[in-house]
C-alpha cells in the first residue's frame, strides 16, 4: 500500500475534525444543551442585552397599563417584577436565553411551545429556591446545597435533582420550611412570558396554527438562525484534527509584515495554514527575523518515530487499569445503571444507600475519565502513527517563543507523552556522547541537582536494574515508578539495553535534554553582571571538578531562616524552609514579575504536590518570608524587575498604547493587551455566565505593564536558542527554554549555548531597551552594571543542566 502524501493526510485530517464537530453538534442538540456549544455561546452573548433591555422595558410599561397587547405579560408583569428584583434582569434573562437555545435543532428549526416554557420556568425556579435556601436556612444546608450544585461531572438536570433532593432532606431533619414549589401552570406562564420577551426582540416566532390535535409551537426567527449559522458554518470549516504530519512541513519565508499574519510555513494545505500563522496572536504585531525563522524551519526538518516499546507498556498498564507517574488509567469498570440485587430492592434503606453508592461511584468513574483523557487520548493516536515517520510544523508566539502547532505527540507535554516519540534518525556513540547518555539516565531517576559525575556513578552503580527493567519492564515497574520521571527513566532504560548492553541497535535515537537552570534569573542576573546572581543561576564555573550546580532556591531557604531565626512571628512557618518547592515557587515566579498572590497560588502548588497541606495564615507569612529573602539574597535582579515596570509606566507617559522594543537575534516584540468589559453573571445550575461586549476593546496599560516583564525576559531566552541553533543542522526540539538533541550533539550544543548566552546579554540590554522606547536617561535613570567578567560564562557547566 503507498504511503498517502501530506495533501490526503491533511484532507483527512480536515475531513475527521468536520465529522467530529458535527457530531459533538448533534450530541448537544439531542440533549438539549446547544447553549453549550461555542456557537450557542457567542449568539447568547449577541443576543443577551437587548433581550435584557427588553425584559427591563416592558415588564416596567406594562405594570401601568390597564390592559396589554401581549396577555401573558400583562397579566404576569407583576410577577416578573418581583422575580427580576429578586433575582436580578440579569440572571433570568441568561436561563430564558439558555432554554430557548437549548431546544433548538439544525434539523427542525421548531420547538413545542410548552416544553419551552416548562424548561425556562423550571430553571429560573430553581434558582430562587437556591436563593431562598441561602438566604433562609443556616450556613450547613446552604454550603451544602452549593456544593450539591456545582457538583463536577454531571449535567445540570441530574445537579437539580441531587440538590433538591439533598436539601429537601436536611431541611426536614433541622425544621427548615423551604420555598413553596411552583405549580405547572404558574412555570408555563413564567416560560411563556419570556418567549413573548423573546419575540420582542426577534429570536423566536409564534405559529398562529391551532387544533385540539396539535400543540402550539415556536419558530426561530431567520435572523437568530443565521447568527447560529454563522458561528457555527466557521467552525466547522475550520475543523481539523491537530495530528502531526506524515511528510517535511513546508519552510516558512520572511515577509515583511507582522508574523500573525504570515501563513507561509508549516501545513501544505492553505486553508490549513490561514489557520496557524507563524505568530500565535491575534493582536500583536510582532515581526520576527531570520534566524527565528531559520530555527523553526530547523524544527521543522526534525522527523520523529513513536517509540514502539513505551507504546506497548502503555497499552498494557491500559488493559490492566494500572496508573504511573503522569500516565493515568480509568482505575474502575464504567458502572452500569441499575441491576440492584433482589435483597436491595425489597429492603427501602438498603436500596437508598445502593442508589447513593451507585452515584458516587458513577461520579468517581466521570471524574477519572476526565482526568485520563489526555493519557487515553496520547495512546490512541501513537497507535495511529505507530510505523509512520512524522514531523511537526512549529510557530512561534508573540514574545518569540517556540511551539510546535500539533497538539500530540510532541515533547511540550508530560513526562509519560515525552517518552512516546523518539527521533527518526540516531548516532552512533563515542565516549563524549556516552557521558550525557549515563548522566541522562541519573537525572531521569534522581533530578538534577546532584553533579554531573554523581548522575553518571548513579547508572554505572545501577547496571543490574537498568538491564532488569528493560528485560522485564512490567515485574519491574514498581522500581521504575519511583524514578523523577519515570517514563523517560523506562526509555532510556530500552535504548540503553538496546544500544550499549545488548549491541542489537546501532543508533541512539531517545532525544537527550538540558534545561535551563533558571533562564529568567540568569538573564537578569547577566545583564547587571552581578557576580552574587551569576554564581547561584550557574553562570560561572564550578568551584570543583565534582561540585553539584549551585541552587538558587535553596539560597533562597536559608535566607529565609536566617531570617526567621529568633522572631516569633515566623516561627509556624519555619519548618516549610526545608521543601525546595518553596523557594523554587517564590524566586521563579517572583523574577518573572508574579504577583504577591500568584508566589502564594505556586508555593501552595508546589506543597501539594510534595503532599503537604498549609492554612491561609501560614501559607501568606510563608510568601511574605521568601520573598524577602529572595530580594535580600538577590537584589540586583530584583532592581531590574522594578526598573523595567518603571521603564513601561514612562514609555506610556509619553503616549504610547504598546510596547515595542528589538531582540539581539533581529525580531521586533509588540506587547499589546486590551481590556474588554465583561458582566458575569453567577448562576446556579450554569455557573458563572460572562458576556463581553468585543466592540468595548481597547489598550489595557496596566495589563501591559504585568505582561512586559516577563515578556522581556522570556524574549531572551528564546533568542538564546535563535543565536545558539539558527544554522543547525542535526535533530533537535524546543520546550520552552530548553532543548532536546542527540547525545552525540551534546557537547557541540552546550558550546553554542555559552557562546550564545554570551552574545546576547554582550553590552547593556537594559540601557539598549529604554533607548528602543524613547525613555532618556533624564525620565528613568539606567541601571549600573556591577563587576562580574562576563567571559566567565564560557567556563560554565550547569547553566543548562
Amino acid at each position: 500500500m503507498n504511503k498517502p502524501n501530506e495533501i490526503e493526510h491533511e484532507n483527512n485530517l480536515i475531513n475527521r475534525g468536520r465529522t467530529q464537530l458535527i457530531q459533538q453538534l448533534e450530541k448537544w442538540e439531542q440533549k438539549n444543551y446547544y447553549s453549550t456549544t461555542d456557537a450557542g455561546r457567542w449568539t447568547l452573548e449577541d443576543a443577551y442585552p437587548a433581550f435584557k433591555q427588553a425584559l427591563i422595558r416592558e415588564t416596567e410599561i406594562h405594570l401601568t397599563k390597564v390592559t396589554g397587547s401581549t396577555t401573558v405579560i400583562w397579566r404576569l408583569c407583576k410577577e416578573m417584577k418581583k422575580l427580576i428584583d429578586y433575582l436580578g434582569a440579569d440572571v433570568i434573562s441568561v436561563y430564558a436565553l439558555k432554554a430557548i437555545f437549548d431546544h433548538y435543532s439544525r434539523a427542525d428549526a421548531t420547538a413545542i411551545a410548552v416544553q419551552v416554557a416548562n424548561a425556562i420556568g423550571s430553571r429560573i425556579e430553581s434558582e430562587v429556591q437556591m436563593k431562598w435556601i441561602q438566604e433562609n436556612t443556616d450556613p450547613e444546608i446552604a454550603s451544602s446545597a452549593r456544593r450539591s450544585a456545582s457538583m463536577p461531572g454531571s449535567t445540570p438536570k441530574y445537579r437539580l435533582k441531587r440538590t433538591k433532593h439533598l436539601t429537601k432532606k436536611k431541611a426536614k431533619i433541622k425544621g427548615y420550611e423551604l420555598a413553596d414549589a411552583w405549580t405547572p401552570t404558574f412555570k408555563n406562564s413564567i416560560g411563556m412570558y419570556l418567549m413573548d420577551i423573546a419575540t420582542c426582540v426577534g429570536l423566536i416566532k409564534w405559529d398562529h396554527i391551532h387544533s385540539k390535535n396539535k400543540q402550539r409551537s415556536i419558530i426561530y426567527a431567520d435572523d437568530l438562525v443565521r447568527q447560529f449559522n454563522s458561528y457555527e458554518d466557521p467552525l466547522i470549516a475550520a475543523a481539523y484534527k491537530s495530528f502531526p504530519l506524515v511528510d517535511t512541513p513546508l519552510d516558512w519565508i520572511s515577509e515583511d509584515k507582522p508574523s500573525r499574519l504570515n501563513t507561509s510555513g508549516g501545513y501544505h494545505l492553505p486553508q490549513l495554514r490561514k489557520q496557524n500563522a507563524m505568530c500565535r496572536s491575534f493582536a500583536s504585531n510582532s515581526l520576527f527575523g531570520a534566524k527565528a525563522i531559520d530555527l523553526l524551519n530547523t524544527l521543522q526538518q526534525t522527523s520523529w518515530r513513536v517509540d514502539q516499546r513505551i507504546l506497548e507498556i502503555a497499552e498494557h498498564l491500559e488493559q490492566q487499569r494500572i496508573s504511573i507517574g503522569s500516565f493515568e488509567t480509568i482505575e474502575l469498570e464504567r458502572p452500569e445503571k441499575g441491576n440492584a440485587p433482589p435483597h436491595i430492592l425489597e429492603d427501602p434503606e438498603r436500596m437508598k444507600q445502593w442508589r447513593q453508592e451507585k452515584a458516587e461511584l458513577h461520579s468517581r468513574y466521570l471524574e477519572l475519565k476526565n482526568k485520563t483523557y489526555r493519557s487515553r487520548q496520547a495512546v490512541s493516536l501513537a497507535k495511529e502513527y505507530k510505523f509512520k515517520t512524522f514531523f511537526l510544523s512549529w510557530s512561534l508566539d508573540w514574545r518569540g517563543r517556540f511551539y510546535a502547532q500539533q497538539s500530540w505527540l510532541s515533547l511540550e507535554s508530560t513526562d509519560f507523552e515525552r517518552s512516546l516519540i523518539k527521533f527518526r534518525d540516531g548516532c552512533k556513540l563515542s565516549n563524549d556522547s556516552l557521558f550525557w547518555c549515563k548522566a541522562a539516565i541519573g537525572s531521569a531517576f534522581n533530578g538534577t541537582g546532584d553533579s554531573f559525575n554523581t548522575r553518571i556513578k548513579w547508572t554505572e552503580d545501577n547496571q543490574e536494574l537498568i538491564k532488569s527493567i528493560a528485560n522485564d519492564p512490567i515485574s519491574t515497574r514498581h522500581e521504575w515508578a519511583t524514578a523523577k520521571n519515570p517514563w523517560q527513566f523506562l526509555q532510556l532504560c530500552f535504548e540503553w539495553s538496546d544500544v550499549v548492553v545488548t549491541q542489537k541497535e546501532k543508533f541512539w535515537k531517545v532525544p537527550i535534554g538540558v534545561d535551563s537552570t533558571a533562564s529568567g534569573f540568569q538573564l537578569l542576573s547577566a545583564m547587571r553582571r552581578d557576580p552574587i546572581g551569576m554564581k547561584y543561576a550557574n553562570l560561572l564555573k564550578p568551584e570543583a571538578e565534582d561540585s553539584p550546580p549551585q541552587d538558587a532556591y535553596i539560597r533562597v531557604l536559608e535566607a529565609a531562616a536566617e531570617l526567621a531565626n529568633g522572631d516569633p512571628e515566623f516561627d509556624a512557618v519555619v519548618p516549610y524552609l526545608k521543601h525546595r518547592s518553596v523557594g523554587k515557587g517564590a524566586l521563579m515566579l517572583a523574577i518573572y514579575g508574579g504577583s504577591a498572590s500568584g508566589i502564594r497560588d505556586k508555593i501552595k502548588e508546589n506543597l501539594e504536590g510534595d503532599q503537604i497541606q498549609i492554612e491561609w495564615n501560614e501559607l501568606k507569612q510563608l510568601q511574605t518570608l521568601v520573598s524577602k529573602a529572595a530580594k535580600k539574597v538577590f537584589p540586583a535582579a530584583f532592581q531590574a524587575l522594578e526598573w523595567l515596570k518603571k521603564l513601561a509606566k514612562a514609555h506610556h507617559a509619553q503616549g504610547a498604547t504598546s510596547i515595542t522594543w528589538s531582540t539581539p537575534t533581529g525580531d521586533t516584540i509588540h506587547c499589546i493587551k486590551h481590556a474588554i468589559e465583561k458582566e458575569i453573571i453567577e448562576t446556579t445550575y450554569n455557573g458563572r455566565v460572562v458576556i463581553a461586549d468585543w466592540n468595548s476593546r481597547k489598550p489595557d496599560l496596566n495589563k501591559q505593564v504585568s505582561s512586559f516583564v516577563p515578556a522581556f525576559v522570556h524574549c531572551f531566552d528564546a533568542a538564546l536558542l535563535k543565536e545558539a541553533f539558527s544554522d543547525w543542522q542535526h535533530p533537535i526540539a524546543s520546550i520552552h527554554d530548553c532543548i532536546r538533541v542527540l547525545p552525540a550533539d551534546m557537547d557541540r550544543a552546550m558550546d553554542r549555548i555559552r557562546d550564545g548566552f554570551v552574545s546576547i546579554v554582550d553590552g547593556d540590554p537594559l540601557a539598549k531597551l529604554a533607548d528602543d522606547l524613547g525613555v532618556s536617561d533624564c525620565e528613568l535613570k539606567r541601571l549600573p552594571q556591577l563587576d562580574q567578567d562576563l567571559t566567565a560564562v564560557q567556563e560554565s557547566r550547569y547553566m543548562f543542566n
